[in-house]
């Protein structure tokens, strides 16, 4: 057994008028109880997070906490591009019943280790006792997470972090600063990376592809091996974004009768 645990990056689906779509949203996550998930990380990168409202953010996360009970654990996605936005954001969630929260770094401008560092102090601030996670996804926010700055954050707080950097290196950096913090728990987001994560002693995975194919990560979880991580990567190969990722969720729920629009909000859905 492992305690290495497995959570959606949620993916939100929209109504004709193009509002989330809160019963397909909780039919998905009742989906997601049987798969056998640990949790489901909402409003992030998968779940078109930066292209959502504050507003709706507190419903897609109310309604995800309202399906998921105490069956799935329910991260909120909080990270904007300024600290106060994150900040107000973060209140919302935590009122919405979110079991804790996650920001990625800021984005668009070029920021340095002080930055980031006030960044997340002014969100450990205001979390009153929820778990705070980072997130690093330099790729999209061109900002990198250095591992001493993850370093410092885990000294004052900091519960954990996802990494999608893609780089095998600088995981392996961040797992290390996680041996110094044991409350440090460092998720794995690049499914490509998931068994040498599971191996190095990573704490789990926050997957988009774990919204359709759960089922290759759960088996990956289970018995490791370098066959189970060929196959979670081929599942992603057929995959590889959010439109198709949402597309294979609308045919998953289509066989239970529900109505779930695979369409993205624009301008990925123009």
């Amino acid at each position: 057994m492992t305690d290495f645990s497995v959570h959606a990056a949620l993916t939100t689906p929209f109504d004709a008028e193009g509002d989330p779509h809160v019963a397909a949203l909780q039919a998905h996550v009742e989906v997601l109880v049987e798969d056998g998930l640990d949790g489901v990380v909402v409003a992030g990168t998968t779940g078109e997070g930066p292209l959502l409202e504050e507003a709706e953010i507190e419903t897609v996360v109310a309604a995800a906490v309202e399906a998921a009970g105490d069956r799935l654990e329910v991260i909120a996605h909080v990270g904007r591009s300024s600290t106060r936005a994150t900040v107000r954001l973060a209140a919302a969630a935590a009122q919405a019943g979110a079991d804790a929260l996650i920001a990625v770094t800021p984005y668009y401008f070029a920021l340095g280790e002080q930055h980031l560092l006030r960044h997340y102090e002014a969100l450990l601030g205001v979390a009153t006792g929820m778990p705070v996670l980072a997130y690093t996804f330099p790729e999209r926010t061109g900002n990198e997470l250095p591992a001493e700055v993850l370093d410092r954050l885990a000294g004052e707080g900091l519960a954990g972090l996802k990494d999608s950097t893609k780089s095998p290196e600088r995981h392996r950096e961040y797992l290390e600063v996680a041996r110094r913090h044991p409350q440090l728990r460092v998720m794995i987001g690049s499914e490509s990376l998931t068994l040498q994560s599971l191996r190095g002693g990573g704490a789990g995975a926050i997957s988009a592809l774990a919204n359709a194919r759960a089922d290759v990560l759960l088996r990956l979880r289970d018995h490791p091996s370098e066959e189970a991580q060929e196959e979670v990567d081929a599942a992603r190969e057929q995959l590889p974004d959010i439109p198709l990722v949402k597309r294979a969720v609308s045919e998953r729920l289509a066989d239970r009768g529900v109505h779930y629009s695979p369409l993205p909000r624009a301008p990925l859905g123009t």
